[in-house]
This record gives structure tokens, C-alpha cells and sequence, in this order.
């Protein structure tokens, strides 16, 4: 799920003008913060601008001001809005009648193009405060006062007392050539003088409005210093995030961490008249669907909501953490192992012999224990010497007593093909993989290939391969509801949303054509006497891809598949959105597999997802639910079929 926040990210080293001496570590600054939004908040790459050195003049800055957030239609009222400055700042004197108390110096944002010659003749002067200020309120009209201003910069001069090697590295520069004339030739065109709404402007942190929160490097007459180690500021922002969860953190909080990691060499400032949000309004930080709910059992041990329809066995194990939230810190506080399985939970007791009492909470699946580990064939390379050695040392093993080793899904390394579930050959900037298995094999294309450049990736495509050919051959042993539970699925008119089609799998196999038009639903049947709630994935095998289809919310009085009833997914209504398959860019053909939990329970089931190496060809909507009770008489079994999509003859 995307995360609603949306970026201008700006980062200056190289100035146009010779009479501005450059920075170091601004632009570097600027890809830690796009890196801190994009790794720990996850906000899609098309949801930031990053303009750094020649590609941030000030037409460039407020035209991307204006095309990436004020005109953006994806942004919706409420979202987050983050705008980070990081290069110099500086001041002009105020032209006859810009303050009414006479101030003398007005603050600007100095963009790559500071003081040079523009079209009117004139020079730029920079963004001043009345204008960014005027920005930010046509924004703030537009999308809503979810908005924060990042400033590491400054706006005087370094004291006498600051050495010449700290002079230096201060982000702010004199201003000698623009005049005050330029100033009003660089206003934005809602931040006239005399408009009521301008005369409070005194700085860009000196007074707090409605329309955003200021995060600033220092305040008036202090520097911002930059080191090796980037700005103070954002250094000491990083620092605070990796330190703290600041899911629960106001901008206030957080500034006052910033200060404990600053000291006394710079104070930051926080201004606004909402600073006493949890940061963002708490936009990035919704639940992660990687985490289950814990609580507590009473005699040591702790019940879990993941049991055997998850994939859970005995000594499957866990992570115990505080929260469930996206982009927070969020350390392991113990270690748990599975000791009682049941259908949608089980019993779990620390692996130590602590007699420290576990309390609730939330856990994460660190090592799924499987019984029959994922079996992986390296093919031998003349290339690749090196990586491929790091690759057979990285692969987990079991050890003697045939317990799991590393993280994750159980792996084997095997000797020859006809051994392995997969065989693996590196090549410069990608793994060619050739699956044996015979599910996968029989069903879709028996050779893919993935983007890969080092060991880590290499590694992260096989744990993807592992889970999923877990969750692929992932049954219920006793088959409770074998032949009681069927799947169908059906092309559907895009106007009427009426059937075109019968049923499109014969034998669990269907194949369609590739047409991006197209649009099908999928029809459960339930015959037996249970009442049931289903679970819907698309697993991608050409890309090993895992997305819930259809997850029932948690929230509905009754099951969604009643005994001797059906559910459509694919109805059209809001929490049933139709399927639709393509193939990736090049292909000819492409395949997945349809998994269908059911269960008479309700129990979360997001946490199996995980996202392809490569686009997945099917992109459906999910209903994300939340935790449920145990139930003694609990049913749960599963559906598997093929969908394969071929390209539209020519």
C-alpha cells in the first residue's frame, strides 16, 4: 500500500555564481531524505521531486512547486506534503515598504541561479520568505495544513567568534549583486505588497501559521553547519528516526530529540501552529500487515494470531515488538518459538530460559521452519567467479541436528538439477532461474529471468522464490473441504458488468489473451455446511509476486461465503473490484496461480504478501482486515489454479 505523502526535495552544492562559494554534503542530504522517505515510509519514487545543483534554479523550483504538489490530482486533502531545502540561505535589505516596522533584511532561499542575470534584466534574488510563504498558503488552500517545511540552511552571517574552517562550512552566503528592486520582481504572484495576509512575515521560522509546520536548522542570527557527515541538521533528523519511534512523536518531541543529539553547537527551531501533531498528522505510519497481534496466555507462553492456514509449524519463530506501525523504529524486544499449532493461531514460549514475563503486543515471523527446506542448484559460471562463491556461503544450510540456520524460509543447497526446486545461473546484471518444480514447471514458463546485479539481490530473489513455493504448495493435509469449496472464474462486460464468458477454468487451468480491456471476476462456491470467510491471492510466477485479491474486513457481523452460498469478487461494488491480467512489457506469455484460503474463522492473512522482483501482470485491490478470537471447532483448506495469459495474435 502506498504511503499518502508527497515530496519537493531540494539540495544545492554547485552555484552558477563564482562569488558564491560551494557546499559539500547538500545534495547528499537530499538523496538521504528521499532515501529515509522511500526505504522507511515507503512512498513510491513518482511521489517525490528531487531537484539538486543546475536542476534547481528558481523557475525550475516553482514550476515543480506548482506541477508536483499544487496541480498534483493524486494528492488528496490531508495528505502529507514534506518540502526540504538544503543549500545555502541568505538576506537582502527590504525595499521602502515591504515591513511596516521598518526591519531592514529580508531572509531568501538561495537557488542554484542566486544573483545571476534574468530576463527582465534584473538579478534573481531568491525565494524570499513572503513568497514561499504565499506558496505554501496556495498549497495549503489547495490540499490541506498537512504540510512540513524542512530548512536546513541559514539566514545571518556566522559571529566573529565562529573560526574560519567553520565559516566555511556554513550554509549561508552574502548576497552583494541582487538588489532590493529584485526582490519585487521575484514575488510570487500572491504575496503582493500590502496584502493582509503578507504583513506577519518576519523570516521563514519566526512565526507560526495555520498552513504548515517549520522544521528549521537554527534561528535568526545562528548558523547552520554542514560537516563530512551531511548538514546538522538532517544528521541529526536521521539520527532522531533511527533512535526513537516517532510514530508517537509531535513535531515538538522531535525537535527536542534533535537538540539532545545537536547540543549546545546549534539550536533547531519549530514553528507552526500545529507543531503539536504527531509528525505528518501520522499519515505514513499505518499498520503493518507484516505484524500479528500477541497477548499474553498466563502460564509463560503467548498466543499468536498465525497458525497452520498461515503456514505456521512447531518452531516456526518470532519477533516480539511495540507497535505495528510502517516507518518507525521498531527493534526486536524478544524471540519466540511456536509450541501449540491450531487452524488461525498458536502457542509460542521463549527459546530462552528467561523467566521474564512476555507481555502482549505484536510479532513478525523471522523463521518459518518449513520441514522440507527450498532446494537451490548454482549452475557453474565462468563469469561471476566471486559473487557466485558469496552466494553458496550466504544460502542458509541446516545444521547437524537439522534445525534452520538463517532467517526466513528454510533453503538447501543441492549438487545437481535433478535435486533442486530451482537452479540458479548468474549473469552480469541478472539470475537466470529454471524452475523443476512441477507445479510451476508444468504451468507456466519454465525459465525466467530477473534483474540482479550483486549478492544481495541475488539473495533477496531466492528468499522471494522460497516463500513463494511455500505458500504455493501450502495445504491442508486433512482436506476438510475437498471438493466443497470451488472456484470459477469469468470474463465480464467493462460496461455492464454482466458475464461474457463461462467459466474459464477447466481442470484449475485457465488461459486468456492479453488485452488490457479485459476485465473478470471470480465466483466461490461453498457446499458444505460451514460458514466461511475466503482469503484471495494472485501469486505472480513471473515475478514472485504475492498480492491479496480479496480479504474480508473483520468488521462484518457474518462470513462472507455462506454455507451452500457463493460470493462474487468482481461485483463491482467498492470492496470488489474487478480482476484484470497483462503481460509485462516483452513478454508472449505470463502465468500465476489463484491461491483461495478459506477458513471459519476470521484471521489476518496480509502478512503471506510480497512484493515481485518484476511487475506482477495482475493488479487487483485488497481489503485489509484486522486480528479475530479463536474458535474450537476451526475449518480451514485451500484452492489452487492456473492462470496463464498469452499475447493477442497479430
Amino acid at each position: 500500500m502506498a504511503t499518502r505523502l508527497f515530496a519537493l526535495i531540494i539540495g544545492i552544492d554547485q552555484y552558477k555564481s563564482g562569488n558564491i562559494w560551494d557546499l559539500e554534503t547538500c545534495v547528499d542530504d537530499a538523496h538521504i531524505i528521499k532515501r529515509w522517505l522511500t526505504h522507511d515510509l515507503h512512498v513510491p519514487r513518482r511521489q517525490i521531486a528531487l531537484l539538486t545543483n543546475e536542476f534547481a534554479t528558481q523557475t525550475s523550483i516553482e514550476e515543480t512547486f506548482m506541477a508536483h504538489l499544487v496541480n498534483n490530482s493524486a494528492i488528496e486533502r490531508g495528505d502529507a506534503i514534506v518540502i526540504y531545502f538544503a543549500g545555502h540561505g541568505s538576506s537582502i535589505r527590504a525595499p521602502r515598504g515591504w515591513f511596516e516596522d521598518g526591519s531592514k533584511d529580508v531572509e531568501v532561499l538561495c537557488p542554484y541561479d542566486h544573483e545571476m542575470r534574468n530576463t527582465t534584466g534584473g538579478r534573481v534574488g531568491g525565494i524570499s520568505d513572503r513568497s514561499l510563504h504565499a506558496m505554501i498558503k496556495d498549497l495549503s488552500d489547495a490540499k490541506g495544513d498537512n504540510i512540513t517545511l524542512i530548512l536546513d540552511c541559514s539566514f545571518s552571517a556566522p559571529s566573529s567568534r565562529v573560526a574560519l574552517r567553520e565559516r566555511r562550512h556554513s550554509r549561508w552566503t552574502p548576497t552583494s549583486k541582487a538588489t532590493p528592486d529584485d526582490l519585487h520582481t521575484g514575488l510570487w504572484r500572491n504575496s503582493l505588497i500590502g496584502s493582509q495576509s503578507q504583513k506577519p512575515v518576519r523570516g521563514f521560522a519566526r512565526i507560526g501559521y495555520d498552513s504548515h509546520v517549520v522544521l528549521a536548522a537554527c534561528g535568526y542570527g545562528q548558523s547552520a553547519i554542514e560537516s563530512k557527515g551531511g548538514g546538522n541538521l538532517t544528521r541529526a533528523l536521521i539520527a532522531a528516526k533511527d533512535q526513537h519511534a516517532i510514530h508517537r512523536k509531535t513535531y515538538i518531541d522531535l525537535i527536542r530529540d534533535i537538540e539532545t543529539i545537536l547540543g549546545e553547537d546549534q539550536r533547531p527551531i519549530c514553528v507552526g501552529n500545529h507543531r503539536q501533531r504527531i509528525l505528518f498528522d501520522g499519515v505514513p505510519f499505518s499498520p503493518d500487515a507484516r505484524y500479528v497481534s500477541t497477548e499474553s496466555w498466563g502460564d509463560g507462553s503467548l498466543r499468536i494470531d498465525a497458525g497452520a492456514i498461515h503456514g505456521v509449524v512447531e518452531g516456526t519463530e518470532f519477533s516480539l515488538h511495540d507497535h505495528n506501525c510502517r516507518g518507525s523504529r521498531n527493534p526486536p524486544l524478544a524471540s519466540v518459538a511456536a509450541v501449540e499449532i491450531h487452524p488461525t493461531w498458536c502457542l509460542a514460549r521463549s527459546k530462552t530460559q528467561s523467566k521474564t514475563p512476555i507481555g502482549g503486543g505484536w510479532a513478525q515471523i523471522t523463521r518459518w521452519n518449513n520441514r522440507i527446506p527450498f532446494q537451490v542448484h548454482i549452475r557453474h559460471s565462468l563469469f561471476n567467479l566471486f559473487r557466485r562463491c558469496r552466494l553458496k556461503r550466504e544460502i542458509p544450510r541446516t545444521n547437524v541436528n537439522g534445525q534452520q540456520t538463517r532467517p526466513g524460509v528454510n533453503m538447501l543447497q543441492v549438487k545437481t538439477a535433478s535435486q533442486a526446486d530451482i537452479s540458479v545461473k548468474l549473469r552480469r546484471r541478472e539470475v537466470v532461474i529454471e524452475r523443476h518444480d512441477a507445479t510451476i514447471a508444468s504451468n507456466c514458463r519454465r525459465i525466467i529471468k530477473l534483474s540482479s546485479e550483486q549478492t544481495s539481490s541475488d539473495l533477496r530473489i531466492l528468499d522471494a522464490a522460497a516463500h513463494f513455493h511455500l505458500h504455493l504448495h501450502r495445504k491442508n493435509p486433512q482436506k476438510p473441504l475437498l471438493g466443497l469449496v470451488t472456484m470459477g472464474l469469468y470474463r465480464l462486460d467493462p460496461t455492464t458488468w454482466t458475464r461474457i464468458s463461462g467459466n474459464l477454468l477447466v481442470d484449475g487451468r485457465a488461459q486468456i489473451v492479453d488485452d488490457k480491456t479485459a476485465i473478470y471476476s471470480v465466483v466461490l462456491h461453498n457446499y458444505s455446511d460451514v460458514d466461511l470467510w475466503p482469503y484471495l491471492a494472485y501469486m505472480d510466477a513471473s515475478g514472485y509476486g504475492i498480492n491479496m485479491i480479496h480479504h474480508p474486513d473483520s468488521s462484518a457481523s457474518v462470513p462472507p461465503l455462506p454455507k451452500h452460498g457463493s460470493l462474487v469478487i468482481g461485483s463491482g461494488t467498492i470492496d470488489s473490484e474487478a480482476l484484470s491480467f497483462s503481460l509485462a512489457d516483452g513478454a508472449d506469455t505470463g502465468a500465476g496461480f489463484l491461491k483461495l484460503f478459506v477458513c471459519s474463522e476470521f484471521t489476518p492473512m496480509t502478512f503471506i504478501e510480497q512484493g515481485p522482483p518484476t511487475a506482477a501482470p495482475i493488479y487487483p485491490t485488497a481489503t485489509i482486515g484486522k486480528g479475530g478470537l479463536p474458535s474450537r471447532t476451526e475449518v480451514w483448506d485451500s484452492v489452487v489454479a492456473c492462470v496463464t495469459v498469452v499475447r493477442k495474435p497479430q
